[in-house]
């Protein structure tokens, strides 16, 4: 039976990599930076890079490390800046004489949802992580039931991530690669509604929360984390504060930074703050794909005056915070829209409004 894998941890002039070896060569459906499309593979390096990587042509240098290796023509090439000794994680999934073995690094500072732009508004990249997966089935499938495979692989790792509470179905450099034997009667199929479709649903979800528990990027995270997910850094809320601040003195104006940035971190372990926040960034995807009764899309998106949802949760913040000061200076950021207040949805505006707003009213007033 086609089903044992071989992992195999090296040192390289690059960096760190693993060679995942297939017990023969198989045909494969591929989206790595060296080796997409539908080809033949025996053998798929990971190659770890540094978490400032970055690379217009990556194919070139995991070429140069192949030939350096001498790993063969048939070798797929992938790249993650997770620890890859750490993190790489390995599940199988049997039925009768079905067999599934899923191999998955997994990293996701820049997951996001597809249709976020990944960049900031200054044109940085929102960090660098790739959630890898390299899938064995011991069983032939035709080229339509790897692409099928495909689709399942990815459906599997977006409901693992939501289950772990991203917001998130991948991130923007995820690579996946099916590999089967070549000879044999074909499975026409690898839909979730299959039994082949089941065992890659559940050892891809498995391998995805193992690795990311061994990387420790499963665990509760606060509203600072989650707006970081969705591109508001401490940065952007510091020059977002500052824009509609008057400084008396630069000393003065590096003091109030200071402040802002203390009292943000101290309101990361606020449950209270932390509820109404995810309650506007839950909303925020409702509204986005026409979920909330009563509101259209094209409403949503408009931020129709009738909608007053976003600013009571607005309110409240602000309230919390600061008391009647606090609620009139979200006003004040709410209409001006400072800063990254501009670029966001209908509820996270109101968000950052009412957090930059209301910090601030209770920074000036122990000044």
């Amino acid at each position: 039976m086609l089903s044992n894998i071989e992992v195999e941890f090296l040192k390289s002039d690059m960096g760190d990599c693993a060679i995942v070896s297939l017990p023969e060569n198989c045909r494969a459906v591929s989206s790595a930076p060296l080796g997409c499309g539908i080809l033949n593979v025996d053998k798929v390096l990971i190659l770890q890079v540094h978490k400032d990587y970055h690379s217009e042509r990556p194919e070139d240098e995991l070429r140069d490390l192949i030939n350096e290796l001498k790993t063969g023509k048939n070798t797929v090439g992938l790249m993650t800046a997770a620890e890859i000794r750490k993190v790489l994680t390995v599940s199988k999934q049997t039925f009768e004489d079905l067999q599934v073995t899923v191999v998955v690094t997994a990293g996701t500072a820049n997951a996001l949802v597809a249709g976020e732009n990944p960049f900031r508004p200054r044109g940085e990249i929102i960090g660098l992580g790739t959630i890898n997966i390299i899938t064995l089935i011991n069983k032939p499938l035709t080229d339509g039931a790897l692409v099928n495979a495909v689709i399942t692989v990815t459906e599997a790792k977006s409901i693992a991530l939501r289950n772990l509470g991203f917001h998130a179905a991948g991130t923007s450099t995820d690579s996946v690669v099916i590999a089967c034997p070549e000879k044999g009667e074909k499975l026409k199929y690898a839909g979730t509604a299959t039994e082949v479709g089941l065992l890659l649903s559940r050892a891809v979800r498995e391998a995805i929360v193992e690795s990311l528990t061994k990387a420790e990027e499963v665990k509760p995270r606060s509203f600072m984390d989650k707006l970081g997910e969705r591109g508001v850094s401490l940065d952007d809320l510091l020059e977002t504060a500052m824009a509609l601040h008057i400084p008396h003195t630069e000393k003065e104006t590096e003091e109030i930074k200071k402040c802002l940035v203390e009292e943000l971190m101290k309101l990361a372990d606020d449950v209270n703050i932390n509820s109404l926040v995810s309650s506007a960034m839950f909303l925020e995807d409702l509204g986005s794909s026409g979920g909330i009764y009563g509101l259209s899309v094209d409403d949503f998106k408009k931020d129709a005056v009738h909608i007053l949802t976003d600013e009571i949760i607005g309110m409240a913040i602000a309230e919390y915070l600061s008391g009647t000061r606090g609620v009139f200076n979200y006003v004040r950021y709410d209409r001006k829209k400072p800063g990254i207040i501009a670029t966001l949805g209908p509820f996270l505006d109101d968000v950052v409004a009412s957090l930059v707003g209301g910090v601030m009213s209770s920074i000036y007033s122990k000044l």
